[in-house]
This record gives structure tokens, C-alpha cells and sequence, in this order.
């Protein structure tokens, strides 16, 4: 009566894929549960499917109640199976998290009626029943089809309302798996008489598997913890479900300890340390954050104190790697679900804030509890801050004029990058400048002003003020950027902008990498662009590596400036001459009163920057001041 060719074979890889997923480590979270119970739903299905239908073609052989039981478990688990992948759909996308009692039961209110309707059946008939001339569908027997249709367009309605959630693979994956499971409904609907439902479904479950529960996806490769997208995943649901305990820490100066002890061993000691917190902490999930950084999530219950204080023990003990010791130090930062943040950006942003205080802290100052601490609060909104300016194009430019000593004029203006927060209040770029190099989003905010200083310069206002040209500040971290000179060309361009009239500023702290920094010089200046030395006096700079550089500008700190002022010495004038033998112009920075002007003049500066003359002005409002 039935063709069984597809159900043992599929039977088969359903096991072999439930073998192997129950033998990995898996996160604990929802959509993992849902997912297992989705794999032995199937397999019961299959089973019941292949054992029921054997029955019904030698129901001779059997009594009715067995028939009855044996069919009636099997469209039990049907059903259970199709309302599974509606729940896993929903999951995924992160619905289930804000639904209400009410509304998870109104949603199943299909499947509980059906599964009522199905077992009823041994005393109505309803959705088959067994006579004398065995097994016979019953008058409700679509409703299978019915429930089947309706959860997986509720499906497709809950990924087209939260298809911001995913990205453009995941959405394709979830849309592609339900509508594999329609066409075997529409298949099963018409040849009722071919097995071929458990195909279409273990296609889909395979859909799943690869794109959003292969557990590879969650395991770092750094030994046996998960990564970082693990650790949001399970946050991101734990956080609203559940109480919770963080204890995390990172390696101190962990770049520098690559770089002392090689790439492969701290490898190696990375993996060790998780082996060793995998043994440590059984009840609570490890987790590698990358650079160092390491999450342990548990319960309200967790003893952070006693874990925290057998981490601390064990590194003061060497890590043995491939016979070499290596000698780590760790800070702890530590943060629970009554600090009552409601979204995992803020917790994660917090982290990573207290990941870079401890850094800076020695020894002694190893420990943040974020609990008790409260002042990282203020970096963390303006993380916030940063991130939608950067986002909507809002970073604004502000300009404070260079003086020419022997004039008294304005002749150029160096170029600043301010942002708003949401009340309007300018925050400091001593704040936001270092989160942006901190998190990545400096070549972003440097590429807007960069922007901006030339469209300022394409609408004319720099003749308009009488500017011969000015200053934009370029970070550490942009002259890392290989492809910065192909992105600033292209700006240029489009608004029809000469080089000459932008001096790019280099801090010192750039001329770490001298062979990265001269490289990426080298292919500005063929750009015909022209650079200024900023921040002299603070850095790694000397004469030597000084007058290797095409500079025609050094900019001294104002520390150095201010100390001259105080005390005056031979030293610093000496410089000043030595750099203009070597053709460098000098601009002395924080400029306050009008004597600490002529000294400087005096000490043999070309250019003079500071409150004295100015303060750093909106675009509009210099333009408004010093056109001419």
C-alpha cells in the first residue's frame, strides 16, 4: 500500500546527525533545546511512520488497539514535529524571548486542538479509524494538512516581521527550509501513498543544521570553550531569562606577550588555560573572547570569589608550552544580572570598557566589579554616542587657526572632529578619540572628517577665510590602513579637491612601524599630499628618524611648550634651529596669553596654535568670523 524507498535511508542520516550533534559541547540556550527535541521528534515520526504502516498493511495480524495506539502516537508526533519547527523558526529569529504566557498559548491553540482531534479518534473517527477492512481515514483527517499550512506560513510571517535580526544568508536558509517543508505538505497531500514527508523534512532539518545549529559554528578553536558569538547568543537570551554571574579577565599586555613568546606558543597557552578552566568550572560555560579575553557564565549561585581566587593562583604558575614557560598575568572583571542593563550591546561595550581600564591599572588594580563600579558608565554612552554619529554621518568638523609669527595672520586652520550627544553637548574627543581607536571605528570617523574638510574647501570657504590650507589629523591606527590612500584619492576627486591644500598630521605614536609608516607616506606624497609631525616631544620620535620623513611641519606638544615657558633652557631652542636646518617649519601648540606667544616666537617657531588666539570653532561660525 505504501513505497517505503525514502524512510530507512533518511532514517539513517537522521541518526548519524543526532549521534554527532548530542556528542558535541552545545551552548545552553533555547533554540539548541528545541532543536534536539526537534531531531527525536523525527525520529520518532519515522519509526512510528514505518511501524504503523507495516501494521495497517497486515492489520490481520494485529488487534485494533494496537492499531489505534500505533497510529494515533505517530500523528501525535506529526504534529508535535511541525509545531517544533515553527518554535525553532521563532527562536532563531529571537521572538520567543519577549512573548507572554498568553500569547505562546494562543499560538499553539492549533496544535493542541489537532493533537485532541487526532487522539480522539479511537472514539470518533475523526482523523482515521480501523474497521474490518483495516486502517481508513477519517472524515477530519486534513486537519494534519490544515495544522502543517498554518504554522509554516506563521513561520514565514515571523521571518519576513524579524528579517532585520538576520543576516541575508540566515533569512534565505529560514525561508528556503519552510518552504521545503511546504512542498513536502502539498507532495504528502497528493501521493499520500509514498513516505516521502520525512524526506522533505530531513532536508530542511540539514538547512538548520548547517546554517544556524552546526555546533562548529559556537566552538572556539582555542580548546574546549566557546567563542565569541556563542557568548552574545547565550546572553542575549540569558540576560532576559534567567539571573547570571560573569566573572571574566583577560592577559595583560597580551599583544606584547605575543610578540615575546611567538604567535604558536601563546596559542598554545591559550588552549591550556581553557583545558584547565573546562576542569575547573563543570557547572558554568567557558567562553574565549579573542585577544586574550575570557567569559565564564554561570548562575546567581556561581562562587566567583573562590573561582576567581583559583585562577589568580594557578597564574602565578607558569604555563608550559611546547617547553617553554610562559609567565601570564591576568585582571578580572566581574558583572551580574543586577546591574539590570537591558540590552547585551551595553554589557558587552561595558566589558570591553573595564577590559581596557585594567589594562592600563598595574598589578595591584587587577579587579573591576561592575557591579559596584558605576563611573565606566559615562565611556559606555559615549561608545553609544560615537557609534550613531559615525552611523548617520553626523561627526561634525571644527577648525582653530594657525598664526604666522612673523605676520601676526591667520594662514591655515587645523581641522577637529567633534560629535554631539543626544542632548546636543559636545563631548571631548579626549573621550571618544581613544574608544574610536579602541573599537575599530576610527578609520570610519577619520575617512567623515577627512570628507568634510574637503567639501568645506570644495564650497569655496577656504578662500572665503583667507586659508592657504589646513591641518587633518590622522591616528596611529589609519596609518595601518593599506588601502588609506586609494580612500582618500577618491574623496579628492569627487570634490574636485587639490592635495596641496591638506597637510595631513602624523602623531609620534605612528612612527612605532617606521617601515609600515614610510610605505604609506611614500604613496600619499605621490598623492601630492603634505605632512606635519604632531604631538613632538611625547613620543618615539628623534632627529635621526625625524629628518627621514618628507615632513615640512612639526607641530611641539604643548607640554613642551609649557614646560619651556616655565623654564626656559638651551635645549629646546636648539631643536627648533636643528629642525629647520633640515627645511622643517615649527608650530608651537597651546598657545594661552600673549607672552607665552613671543616666547615661543622668540624660541624660533614659524606657527603659533592655541586659546590665546582661538578656540576650536564650528565650520559655520569660523567661516562666519574670518571671512574676509
Amino acid at each position: 500500500m505504501w513505497n517505503y524507498n525514502f524512510v530507512i535511508p533518511g532514517f539513517l542520516i537522521l541518526l548519524i546527525l543526532l549521534v554527532y550533534y548530542l556528542s558535541r559541547p552545545q551552548i545552553m540556550i533555547r533554540v539548541n533545546r528545541v532543536f534536539v527535541f526537534l531531531l527525536t521528534a523525527e525520529s520518532l515520526v519515522i519509526i512510528l511512520d514505518l511501524i504503523s504502516s507495516k501494521a495497517d498493511e497486515s492489520f490481520e495480524m494485529f488487534s485494533s488497539n494496537a492499531l489505534y495506539m500505533l497510529n494515533t502516537f505517530y500523528f501525535v508526533f506529526f504534529l508535535v514535529r511541525i509545531y517544533l519547527f515553527y518554535l525553532l523558526t521563532s527562536n532563531v529569529v529571537g521572538a520567543e524571548t519577549d512573548k507572554s504566557y498568553v500569547r505562546k498559548t494562543a499560538e499553539a491553540i492549533v496544535v493542541i486542538i489537532s493533537e485532541v482531534i487526532a487522539v480522539s479518534s479511537y472514539y470518533t473517527g475523526a482523523v482515521f479509524r480501523i474497521t474490518e477492512a483495516g486502517y481508513q481515514s477519517g472524515p477530519l483527517y486534513n486537519i494534519l494538512y490544515f495544522c502543517s499550512l498554518f504554522y509554516i506560513l506563521l513561520s514565514l510571517v515571523v521571518l519576513f516581521r524579524f528579517r532585520a535580526k538576520l543576516s541575508q544568508y540566515e533569512l534565505i536558509s529560514a525561508g528556503a527550509y519552510n518552504l521545503i517543508l511546504l512542498a513536502g505538505t502539498v507532495i504528502r497531500f497528493i501521493m499520500p501513498q509514498i513516505l516521502v514527508m520525512n524526506l522533505f523534512c530531513l532536508m530542511a532539518i540539514l538547512i538548520i543544521y548547517l546554517t544556524f545549529q552546526n555546533p562548529d559554528l559556537y566552538s572556539s578553536d582555542r580548546g574546549p570553550s566557546f567563542n565569541r558569538r556563542a557568548f552574545r547568543t547565550t546572553l542575549d537570551e540569558v540576560r532576559i531569562t534567567q539571573p547570571f554571574r560573569l566573572l571574566c579577565f583577560v592577559l595583560r599586555s597580551y599583544s606584547e606577550e605575543r610578540e615575546i613568546y611567538g604567535y604558536h606558543q601563546m596559542d598554545q597557552g591559550i588552549k591550556l588555560i581553557s583545558e584547565y578552566l573546562a576542569e575547573l568550572c563543570e557547572e558554568e560555560q567557558i567562553f574565549y573572547l579573542r585577544n586574550g579575553c575570557f567569559a565564564i557564565m554561570g548562575s546567581d549561585q556561581m562562587e566567583w570569589d573562590a573561582i576567581q581566587q583559583d585562577i589568580s593562583q594557578r597564574f602565578q604558575r607558569p604555563w608550559m608550552a611546547d617547553e617553554a614557560d610562559l609567565f601570564l598575568d591576568v585582571s578580572f572583571v566581574r558583572i551580574s544580572s543586577r546591574s539590570g542593563y537591558d540590552d547585551t550591546d551595553t554589557i558587552i561595550n561595558r566589558l570591553l570598557t573595564a577590559f581596557y581600564e585594567t589594562g592600563k591599572r598595574s598589578s595591584s588594580g587587577n579587579m573591576i566589579d561592575l557591579d559596584e563600579i558605576h563611573d565606566l558608565d559615562r565611556q559606555v554612552d559615549v561608545k553609544r554616542e560615537l557609534e550613531k554619529a559615525i552611523e548617520e554621518n553626523s561627526v561634525e568638523i571644527f577648525l582653530q587657526p594657525l598664526i604666522e609669527c612673523d605676520s601676526g595672520t591667520m594662514c591655515g586652520a587645523e581641522v577637529l572632529a567633534r560629535i554631539r550627544n543626544s542632548e546636543g553637548r559636545i563631548l571631548s574627543p579626549g573621550i571618544f578619540i581613544p574608544i574610536a581607536e579602541q573599537n575599530g571605528q576610527i578609520n570610519r570617523l577619520g575617512s567623515q572628517v577627512f570628507e568634510k574638510a574637503c567639501r568645506f574647501i570644495s564650497e569655496g570657504k577656504l578662500a572665503a577665510t583667507g586659508l592657504q590650507w589646513v591641518n587633518v589629523n590622522l591616528s596611529p591606527i589609519q596609518c595601518m590602513n593599506r588601502d588609506l590612500s586609494d580612500q582618500f584619492t577618491e574623496i579628492l576627486d569627487r570634490y574636485g579637491v587639490d592635495a596641496k591644500y591638506i597637510h595631513l598630521e602624523i602623531t609620534e605614536a605612528s612612527m612605532i612601524d617606521l617601515s609600515l609608516l614610510q610605505k604609506q607616506i611614500q604613496t600619499l606624497q605621490e598623492n601630492g599630499f603634505r605632512f606635519a609631525l604632531d604631538d613632538y616631544g611625547t613620543g618615539y620620535s628623534n632627529l635621526t628618524r625625524v629628518k627621514h620623513y618628507p615632513f615640512i611641519n612639526i607641530k611641539l606638544d604643548m607640554e613642551v611648550v609649557w614646560d619651556y615657558y616655565k623654564e626656559r633652557d638651551a635645549l629646546l631652542p636648539a631643536i627648533i634651529k636643528a629642525f629647520k636646518q633640515l627645511n622643517f617649519s615649527v608650530t608651537a601648540e597651546g598657545i594661552e596669553t600673549e607672552e607665552m606667544g613671543k616666547v615661543m616666537k622668540a624660541a624660533g617657531c614659524d606657527y603659533l596654535q592655541g586659546y590665546y588666539f582661538s578656540k576650536p570653532l564650528p565650520a559655520d561660525e569660523f567661516v562666519a568670523k574670518y571671512s574676509v
